[in-house]
């Protein structure tokens, strides 16, 4: 081994001068990495659910604007004046009526199953003929089987709902079943 390698290999002993350096910047790159990779595994891994938090968290607060952006872009401005904040709110009275106030939704995705290639293309060809001047680009899609809890303050239900999910112009969202 020569002198320099030597130097640079001197296990035990604190690195100097230039070696300080090269450690931080592969620590700083390996950290980096972790991120990016963190990251890309986060919005793959649970993107298709984002509809379906949205519906909720829309429903639960009465917001039409947060409920609404469960749906594809090109659809709110035709579905903003059937479900906005009054439809939402009369929506929890009934609620109300059957178990209490302070009524709290709460889910839990119990299935998955991905959409074959036949059922996307069927899926496209429908949203195609229903919105003849918009561009859609539907390129995945899934059937979630979703576990719904509302409890009120006098009583709570349990029921079972299925959503279609899809990612349309590279947003995941979901389709009202009325519009079939």
């Amino acid at each position: 081994m020569s002198e320099d390698t030597k130097k640079d290999v001197e296990f035990g002993k604190e690195p100097t001068g230039d070696n300080k350096k090269k450690i931080a910047i592969i620590g700083g790159i390996v950290a980096a990495v972790v991120v990016v990779l963190f990251i890309i595994v986060s919005l793959i891994g649970g993107a298709y659910k984002s509809p379906i938090k949205n519906y909720f968290n829309g429903l639960q607060k009465c917001n039409s604007k947060t409920y609404l952006k469960a749906f594809p872009e090109f659809m709110r401005e035709s579905l903003e004046d059937k479900y906005d904040d009054e439809y939402l709110e009369e929506k929890k009275e009934n609620l109300e009526d059957t178990y209490g106030d302070k009524i709290k939704y709460s889910y839990k995705v119990i299935d998955k199953t991905k959409l074959t290639k036949d059922e996307i293309k069927d899926s496209k060809k429908a949203l195609e003929k229903l919105y003849e001047d918009e561009k859609i680009k539907l390129t995945a899609g899934y059937q979630v089987c979703v576990k719904v809890t509302i409890k009120g303050s006098e009583k709570k239900g349990t029921s079972y709902d299925t959503f279609y999910v899809y990612k349309i112009n590279g947003k995941w969202v979901t389709i009202p079943s009325s519009i079939y």
